[in-house]
């Protein structure tokens, strides 16, 4: 009879294991109009981002004891821009993890270039000319040959913590601040100029 129990239950883990899933996604943070979507699969997180409005998401997880096997995960997403409207740059920061080894670069659709990025432990960007208006790849999310998904690191983590990816993008205000700012500072070299 103990046999059987015993039989069973490692009959049982074999199949558990075999379900193993990525960390647990506990949902997106960011405006209720921009639509997340869930891919993941066991050692992969994966998602697709429709930004309808220009604000940064939030992805949520919770690491699960499958994660702590080998302390990585792989992850992609794909990014569309619904909004209309051009953006200069994207970020993706990383809370509660860091990057495995430094992630390959964003691309896009073609449509418009990657004019520069970069990329530390914690954080990566891309700044494009001219501005993104369509969709792009973090990672590998269509399963483009030669190309990688990133890699994120869960060394030092234990089962329960959670950690987040965020996808930000500049705010419409962010331009018009940034665009006030410069406008004050020809204001300013102006008169300096004058009143030479």
């Amino acid at each position: 009879m103990k046999i059987k129990h015993i039989a069973g239950a490692m009959a049982l883990g074999i199949v558990l294991a075999g379900q193993a899933s990525a960390a647990t996604f506990e949902g997106a943070a960011g405006a209720a109009s921009n639509l997340v979507t869930n891919y993941s699969a066991a050692d992969l997180l994966s998602f697709d981002i429709d930004l309808a409005q220009l604000s940064s998401v939030t992805l949520n997880f919770r690491v699960e004891a499958s994660d702590l096997v080998s302390s990585q995960l792989s992850f992609s997403s794909l990014v569309r821009n619904l909004s209309g409207q051009g953006l200069g740059s994207i970020h993706v920061l990383l809370h509660g993890a860091t990057f495995a080894s430094p992630p390959s670069s964003i691309t896009t659709d073609g449509f418009v270039a990657v004019s520069g990025s970069g990329a530390s432990s914690t954080a990566a960007w891309a700044s494009f000319s001219p501005a993104w208006t369509s969709e792009l790849y973090i990672g590998n999310p269509l399963q483009t040959p030669g190309a990688t998904d990133w890699t994120l690191s869960l060394a030092g983590r234990q089962v329960g913590d959670a950690f987040s990816v965020t996808v930000a993008v500049p705010e419409p205000e962010t331009y018009a601040m940034v665009l006030g700012g410069l406008g004050v500072l020809g204001l300013m070299a102006r008169r300096r100029r004058q009143g030479s």
